[in-house]
């Protein structure tokens, strides 16, 4: 049973993800101009360019007419001998190796198709098969999920692919004594830095989730965890051996040329910069909750799941999981306080976990006799707000209308550049 359960979510992935490939690619932000830039470039073997190259650059996404509202900008810093890629390089290199082999179009395909099959083996591992499919119906149905992935030109998609298999094969592998996976999780998570600095995150939560197993008795866990450390040093002497190479110090990037190192309310706190962390985190609170909902509408079913699968020990995994990407990005500051895709897409590492835990919730209240009205009846509330949330984005993306320009920095002018970078 459970093999064909698999079967059916593997199917139901390929039928999702062939669909969004009939859609005709846009770039909505600079952003995706510019990972499009960095795809060609480093295609080259170019990871610095000269000027005239950057013009050339920026000429080019112009022409394809790609743009949404017919931006050119692209995100490249001055770093003396020429201009570098802004961001981090993971996923240029990823882009630049799929277009070398004419199908970079196909790069969220193949690691959506990946992930899928590890996320439904987790859960039925850790819960039971009805929760891992019903989990990777929710999760397959997400807006902000499917709404990254047709947006190839980007990071997040593939940036939350390698959090969701590095945490999955920890816990495979060390519920199944598996070093072998311990070393596929460290690699994972390591390149997911390279992807996205902010995935660093992940590892807080797997060390926090492997001392609270420490501490009931499970020494194994830690050991683990120095196996998964161990096997994430190679990703991180790449990084390092990047950042030198561009940067010219191993610990530079190039965010520090543009909006600095301060980003997120803890920082301006430890600074001494109260007010500014305080109106920072008051503002957030007055806009994330009511588009978190709309970009992800299963966060109503956190409470339930964790407190139904509360002896279970891998609910502990997810909700930290949880924890550490949503009390990163609730302090950020660079996001706009409106079209939650452009924000919630900064969130989305921490998909799995909510799919997960509401998979949980409605799993159970369907197997009750009283209860399988409401499971199903929540089922269908979430899918139809996914569904709203994912016409409204593509009626937008489709449309060639700019990307309007709202909210912004709490801070002072001169720190930082337009929001809705990352």
């Amino acid at each position: 049973m459970r093999r064909e359960l698999l079967a059916m979510v593997f199917v139901a992935a390929l039928v999702v993800f062939s669909l969004l490939l009939t859609l005709p690619v846009r770039f909505i932000e600079p952003d995706d101009a510019t990972y499009y830039a960095a795809m060609r470039a480093f295609a080259e073997g170019k990871l610095v360019v000269t000027r005239s190259e950057l013009v050339e650059l920026q000429r080019e996404v112009a022409e394809k007419g790609l743009a949404v509202g017919g931006f050119r900008s692209i995100q490249y810093v001055n770093v003396g001998m020429g201009y570098a890629l802004e961001k981090a390089p993971g996923y240029p290199f990823i882009l630049a190796f799929f277009h070398k082999l004419g199908i970079e179009r196909f790069v969220n395909f193949i690691f959506g198709l990946l992930a899928i099959p590890v996320f439904y083996r987790m859960v039925a591992r850790a819960f039971d098969p009805k929760a891992a499919l019903i989990s990777s119906l929710i999760l397959l149905s997400n807006a902000t999920f499917l709404a990254m992935f047709y947006r190839v030109y980007m990071s997040d998609f593939v940036s939350m692919v390698f959090v969701l298999l590095g945490l999955a094969f920890f816990y495979l592998g060390l519920e199944g004594d598996d070093w072998k996976r311990g070393v596929l999780s460290g690699l994972s998570l390591g390149f997911s830095v390279l992807v996205r600095y902010t995935n660093a995150v992940a590892y807080a939560a797997l060390l926090v989730y492997s001392l609270w197993l420490t501490r009931k008795g499970g020494r194994k866990a830690l050991r683990y965890s120095g196996i998964v450390l161990g096997a994430s040093i190679p990703m991180f002497l790449l990084l390092m051996a990047y950042n030198n190479s561009v940067f010219g110090s191993p610990f530079s990037v190039g965010y520090s040329k543009t909006i600095g190192y301060t980003n997120f309310a803890f920082q301006y706190i430890l600074a001494g910069r109260l007010e500014e962390g305080l109106g920072l985190l008051w503002r957030n609170l007055l806009t994330h909750p009511k588009l978190l909902l709309e970009g992800f509408p299963s966060l109503v079913l956190l409470p339930v799941g964790v407190y139904i699968g509360r002896k279970n020990r891998a609910t502990l995994l997810l909700l930290l999981w949880f924890l550490a990407y949503f009390g990163l990005y609730f302090q950020y500051e660079w996001l706009r306080t409106g079209l939650y895709i452009f924000m919630t897409r900064f969130y989305l590492p921490m998909a799995p976990a909510l799919a997960a835990l509401a998979g949980v919730a409605i799993g159970k209240l369907v197997e009750e006799r009283k209860g399988w009205v409401i499971g199903y009846a929540l089922l269908a509330l979430v899918l139809l707000i996914d569904i709203s949330s994912l016409q409204a984005f593509f009626g937008f993306a489709l449309s060639g209308r700019p990307a309007p320009r709202i909210g912004g920095p709490i801070s002072g002018p001169g720190r930082g550049a337009p929001p809705g970078r990352g």
